[in-house]
């Protein structure tokens, strides 16, 4: 029976079993509890766009976004209204827009920092 070196010449490149164990993070997220101050980023075809909102008890919270991320909706939607965290999935955002369209433009949250805070 032979043996068969798996890291073979990419060891060079990704380095040993050793090195890839340490480099690995595990990133725990933090609860949203009621009262919390949480910044997001999500992601759309033009750019990336940046907001903040409060954790209340109903959920559906309003985003309040910063003026670049606004202008970076109206030019994807200009009857843009609001967007706010997807009451079922805390993972997505969704833009309200005046128009009827068919479904609701959703993006998935790309970055989430929790703080506490109080409202």
């Amino acid at each position: 029976m032979g043996v068969i070196d798996i890291l073979g010449e990419q060891e060079e490149t990704l380095g040993t079993a050793e090195d890839l164990r340490e480099e690995i993070v595990v990133e725990v997220m933090q609860p949203e509890l009621s009262g919390s101050l949480v910044k997001i980023e999500f992601e759309t075809s033009v750019g990336l766009c940046k907001g903040f909102y409060y954790v209340s008890e109903v959920g559906h919270e309003e985003i309040n976004l910063e003026p670049d991320s606004v202008d970076i909706l109206k030019m994807l939607f200009p009857t843009c209204n609001g967007v706010f965290v997807h009451q079922n999935n805390r993972d997505w955002v969704e833009i309200s827009v005046a128009e009827p369209i068919q479904g609701i433009p959703e993006y998935k949250i790309y970055n989430r920092i929790v703080s506490p805070g109080a409202i």
